[in-house]
């Protein structure tokens, strides 16, 4: 059994066996879920550079313009919380895939800059969005010389996340702010799926948030919390596959894109408010949790 990421304990029970021998374990002492044993980074390494490459679904930058604009409304609003220092200036993507989020970076004013391990994936980013991304890590980033740093569905596969975390708060200049969002451990999907719940693909996610061990793990690097929860579209997520049914009988029409939006736009509008009113609240069952953090404009 491997030690605990965040608190290094040597104390685990099993939730639940994956594959190939390993499994979800939890923290006895700070609740911690977390992969067990530890895969190596070898393994890992190998098993990306072999992956598709993440959300690339089309070669045509138009048909990402509603997914770039909505990460851009989200990253705006909840830079609203941080210093002006976090505002402009230099913004880096850690995990950065096909790119959309540098763009909406670079649509805020950010001189925006992608990391991103995949090969494939920077080819792609750079073909769609004419985006700079780069290989490699934090470590290629002088000491305080970040506003912002984004870290979407990233933490989750990191085999040491404190050190990734520390690493973090190393580059940004004090003021400086932090955005990450990971699946969320207690999720609707993963209480009623289980092992087959999307938190736990193997072998990618090697650790599982809660919001209070996201919390936990973020502030023990010397970030400041400023928002922690499950803000839309990290909300509630129900799958009815009514959209998936209707182009399989009818096929890829005019009529079938036009049922799929008024789907879209009754889910988003009648069916998820509700709940996703509570979870934001609450940080249950939402299917990932968002933290913004800060590292302090001033040492304590």
């Amino acid at each position: 059994m491997a030690l605990c990421p965040l608190c290094t304990a040597d104390d685990a029970r099993r939730l639940y066996s994956l594959a190939e021998g390993y499994a979800t374990v939890q923290c006895r002492r700070c609740r911690f879920v977390f992969m067990a044993p530890r895969p190596s980074p070898d393994y890992l390494n190998a098993y990306y550079q072999s992956a598709p490459v993440y959300s690339y679904t089309s070669a045509k930058a138009e048909d990402y313009a509603a997914v770039v604009a909505d990460r851009a409304q989200m990253i705006h609003r909840f830079t609203e919380r941080l210093p002006a220092v976090a505002r402009s200036g230099v913004a880096v993507d850690l995990g950065a895939g096909n790119g959309n989020t540098v763009k909406a970076l670079e649509t805020l004013g950010y001189e925006a800059i992608g990391v991103e391990l995949s090969d494939e994936a920077r080819k792609a980013g750079e073909a769609l969005f004419h985006v700079r991304l780069q290989d490699g890590d934090l470590r290629a980033f002088d000491a305080e010389s970040l506003s912002l740093l984004t870290m979407f569905d990233v933490l989750e596969h990191m085999l040491d996340p404190v050190e990734r975390l520390t690493e973090a708060y190393a580059r940004l200049k004090p003021g400086g702010g932090l955005i990450i969002g990971v699946p969320n451990f207690d999720a609707l999907d993963r209480i009623f799926t289980g092992a087959r719940s999307k938190a736990l693909i193997f072998p990618e996610h090697v650790n599982q948030f809660r919001k209070g061990t996201l919390r936990a793990a973020t502030e023990r690097t010397g970030f400041v919390t400023r928002y922690i929860g499950s803000p839309p579209p990290y909300g509630v997520a129900i799958t009815f596959g009514w959209r998936w049914a209707l182009r399989k009988a009818f096929g890829d029409t005019g009529i079938t894109r036009t049922l799929s939006r008024l789907l879209v736009w009754i889910k988003r509008h009648i069916v998820y408010p509700v709940p996703n009113f509570v979870v934001e609240k609450t940080g249950w069952l939402g299917q990932s949790l968002l933290i913004v953090a800060q590292k302090p404009e001033t040492e304590s």
